[in-house]
């Protein structure tokens, strides 16, 4: 940069011939600083620690978004940009702060938000709020701090001050091994690559905010059989329901007491762990595990009634249910937590890094203790609930069943009657889930029928009836 250039920038002290860069606050000079690389710095008494360059701050280009702030870690990386063409540069006084503690250990992440900041005892920083009646106008900052851990600290520490959705980074060229910045960058590859790394800033994400370019490329869900031909979705079959299994949604079972709904949901559980290598986990809270749930289990294992359980087949099933099924239980003889659903998701989340489950079966919803605010509706604890779970099951890829019995009203109607709607607790029962079935027996003829309710993707089903045969002796449903 040109002499000429540094001096329009500079304040020259006559008794040391020493060319600082000078800290202007309007329209005097508070602070100025050694540019020769000596440690040296000047500030006036009682004077407010601002940026270097920071009249800029009122260009009302700034003001109108028509151009960004840059804001460097030095005063020699600010004098590069405006040498560079680019005049809307200021660098900040002190500096980026540490990364790593005084034991070398890195330093916690950067919050996101700005919350946790008081402006009286935010010292490193006080240069932002010194000046924030200016910086609260602009509409648009880019954040271009060295390319190393204090410099990204800087960076981050700033977009949480100025607001994330206002503030972009850059990206640096490769300096050939010495540490990238504003200044590096000019010196090795000159004025062109600056102002090409500021016109390509990336704006500084925010939760909850992307761009189709932001996501992976997924493609459609892998979807699986139920393990009952009937329900597959291809061949079309008229009138009938059709229901996929696929991981990451969330499916509801209703139905009347006696009505087979748990009957049917875990078979549909042995199922998927028989056919596709699933592991499941299980919170039957109305029956126990042993003798019941294991009973059911063993019959579908070997495809036999009770009576003609064999010992070598017991011993196989033992086996089988043991490496598959994850139970969820509490026994209130040793234990007396509360069985909620905050403490049930917590053991599921534990149960997919042990045991890698792929389905979780709630087994019924009102058996749980359900943990309502005191100033909490059920409708609303519901609603939060079933976000909690559909958090759940996106978060770890899981296939989340709940089972739930009918309302009052519900339980009158005729069980072919009954929709989500009768579902007890909540409209969002009918609103919420990806998959919604009600199911439907007659003992005296052994008929079971599937209803299909709700699919919110066609690829996991179509609504319809499918009828099945229930066999008594094997509690086992057939085609």
């Amino acid at each position: 940069m040109s002499t000429k250039f540094v001096q329009t920038r500079t304040v020259t002290f006559s008794r040391s011939r020493r060319s600082m860069a000078a800290l202007r606050s309007r329209p005097s000079i508070v602070a100025a600083r050694d540019l020769t690389g000596q440690r040296c710095f000047w500030q006036r008494k009682e004077g407010k620690k601002t940026f270097f360059n920071a009249d800029v701050l009122d260009d009302p280009a700034l003001i109108d978004g028509s151009q960004a702030l840059v804001i460097v870690e030095g005063e020699p990386d600010c004098l590069a940009v405006l040498t560079a063409g680019y005049p809307f540069c200021v660098s900040v006084p002190d500096g980026a702060p540490a990364d790593k503690d005084a034991k070398g250990r890195p330093l916690k992440p950067v919050p996101d938000t700005a919350d946790d900041i008081d402006p009286d005892q935010d010292q490193k920083y006080e240069y932002v709020f010194n000046n924030w009646d200016r910086l609260k106008k602009i509409k648009r900052f880019i954040l271009m701090t060295d390319d190393d851990g204090p410099g990204e600290r800087l960076r981050d520490e700033l977009a949480r001050r100025l607001g994330r959705v206002r503030c972009s980074f850059v990206h640096y060229p490769n300096c050939n091994g010495k540490k990238a910045d504003a200044n590096e960058v000019l010196i090795q590859h000159g004025a062109e690559a600056v102002l090409t790394a500021i016109q390509r800033a990336v704006p500084m994400p925010v939760k909850g905010m992307y761009h189709l370019s932001d996501f992976p490329g997924y493609d459609r869900p892998r979807t699986y059989t139920t393990g009952w031909g009937r329900l597959d979705i291809e061949p079309r079959q008229q009138g009938l329901c059709s229901v996929e299994l696929a991981t990451g949604f969330f499916m509801v079972v209703l139905g009347k007491p006696g009505s087979g709904k748990s009957t049917w949901t875990l078979q549909l559980a042995f199922n998927a762990a028989n056919l596709h290598g699933w592991n499941v986990g299980l919170g039957s809270f109305e029956v126990l595990p042993v003798p019941y749930v294991r009973d059911i289990l063993r019959s579908h294992c070997m495809n036999a009634a009770r009576k003609d359980w064999t010992r070598e087949g017991i011993r196989a099933s033992d086996q089988f249910i043991d490496k598959k099924f994850t139970f969820f239980h509490i026994d209130a003889r040793e234990d007396d937590s509360e069985q909620s659903l905050e403490w049930l998701l917590d053991r599921a989340a534990d149960a997919v890094i042990r045991d890698g489950i792929k389905m979780l079966i709630i087994d019924p919803w009102n058996e749980l203790e359900h943990a309502r605010r005191r100033d909490e509706t059920e409708t609303q604890y519901t609603a939060r609930a079933i976000r909690m779970i559909k958090k759940f099951a996106m978060a770890y890829d899981v296939l989340v069943i709940v089972v739930v019995h009918p309302t009052k009203s519900g339980g009158d109607k005729a069980q072919g009657d009954l929709s989500l709607y009768d579902a007890d607790g909540s409209a969002h029962w009918v609103n919420k889930p990806d998959i919604g079935l009600v199911i439907e027996r007659d003992d005296a003829s052994g008929q079971c029928i599937v209803h299909g309710r709700k699919f919110r993707f066609s690829f996991l089903g179509r609504k319809g009836s499918t009828s099945f045969v229930y066999d008594t002796a094997t509690e086992i449903l057939s085609q």
